[in-house]
């Protein structure tokens, strides 16, 4: 009887040591698991991905490191979502030759159009509903973040990176109406200035304004306050638009942020005195868009902002158009199109909470 009274204690040890285990750490990692469990696939054609961060995730933690490099991203990140397992993942960020577009609706409600134009892309559509910021919907390109167009969110360990994407959207709309989309601009390298200010990489940026901004005008103030560093070793703008109808273009230049009012965006720096040097493609789009604007005098349809967005996009060649967004201040949603079909809404998300 005793011997079997110390088998009978040694296996109640041996279950509940694990059992301790993956309670202290589903405790640890509750707020990380919350997030992998809500990672779904959205499209059975192509791998697009969708997840949720119901209270944001560390902005304050992140922006108060100085991140100049898309390295640093992963260098502040990782230990982060590893809860200091991991001190650094891999971050390469790459893109994005694209198109906006601002309109009116006949009410006076904001239309955006966005293409993004890249090579092949995962897909991922992030809702955010921080405690301290605004909601927002914003989208990825999940190789940012692995470096593997073959790699998608699924299984423990690329769910766990797939947090990491938090930190490089390539564009998004919160809740205020405040639309932010990145732009490549082909006119050389982006130099960075050291002025005294922290410094942010452009996604980081991107993430800090859908949080914290509320129309354009927060955000160039918010932007004033940061030295902005190029991300994936290219020269980058920001196309902005909030729901008063006011849209600008925000160039980092000489270290100075140089803001163009403009209802269209591609990818050539509006304030150079040569607006063709980022090659012809660009110029076509920004010609092309600004003339389905003129035929309307900036007043539109829905369905024509998609038409319009459709005569720029590029279904030929390296470069192709990978998602689509258009957003209605009125319905406060975001329509997604994958791949330049825009026969149906591939995906439809509320900007709201």
């Amino acid at each position: 009887m005793k011997k079997k009274k110390i088998l009978l204690t040694l296996l109640a040890v041996v279950i509940a040591v694990p059992v301790l285990f993956l309670i202290l750490a589903g405790m640890k990692f509750r707020e990380e698991i919350a997030i992998v469990r809500s990672i779904k696939k959205i499209d059975s054609d192509i791998p697009a991905y969708y997840m949720e961060f119901k209270n944001g995730y560390h902005l304050d933690e992140v922006i108060s490191h100085e991140i100049t490099t898309d390295a640093d991203i992963g260098t502040v990140v990782a230990p982060i979502i590893s809860h200091g397992l991991y001190k650094k993942t891999d971050v390469k960020v790459e893109g994005a030759g694209c198109s906006t577009m601002a309109a009116h609706d006949k009410d006076g409600n904001v239309l955006w159009g966005r293409n993004f134009d890249w090579y092949d892309t995962v897909p991922l559509i992030i809702k955010s509903t921080p405690k301290d910021g605004y909601a927002s919907i914003s989208s990825c390109n999940f190789t940012n973040v692995t470096n593997d167009v073959t790699v998608v969110p699924e299984g423990t360990e690329n769910a766990m990176k797939a947090i990491g994407a938090y930190y490089v959207p390539m564009d998004g709309i919160n809740e205020k109406g405040l639309c932010v989309s990145i732009l490549e601009v082909n006119e050389g390298g982006q130099k960075i200035v050291e002025t005294g200010k922290p410094n942010l990489t452009v996604t980081v940026a991107v993430r800090l304004l859908l949080e914290r901004a509320a129309n354009v005008e927060e955000a160039l103030a918010l932007l004033d306050q940061y030295d902005i560093c190029p991300t994936g070793g290219i020269s980058s703008h920001l196309s902005m638009c909030d729901s008063s109808g006011r849209s600008v273009a925000v160039e980092f230049m000489d270290g100075e942020n140089r803001v163009v009012e403009t209802p269209v965006v591609t990818n050539f720096n509006l304030t150079s005195s040569d607006i063709s040097v980022g090659g012809e493609s660009p110029m076509v789009r920004y010609q092309t868009l600004m003339e389905a604007l003129d035929k309307t005098d900036g007043t539109m349809t829905r369905e024509e902002v998609v038409e319009a967005m459709d005569s720029v996009s590029k279904t030929e060649g390296k470069w192709t158009t990978r998602w689509t967004m258009v957003y209605s201040s009125e319905e406060c949603r975001v329509d997604y199109y994958w791949n330049a079909n825009y026969d149906h809404v591939a995906e439809s998300c509320d900007v709201a909470r």
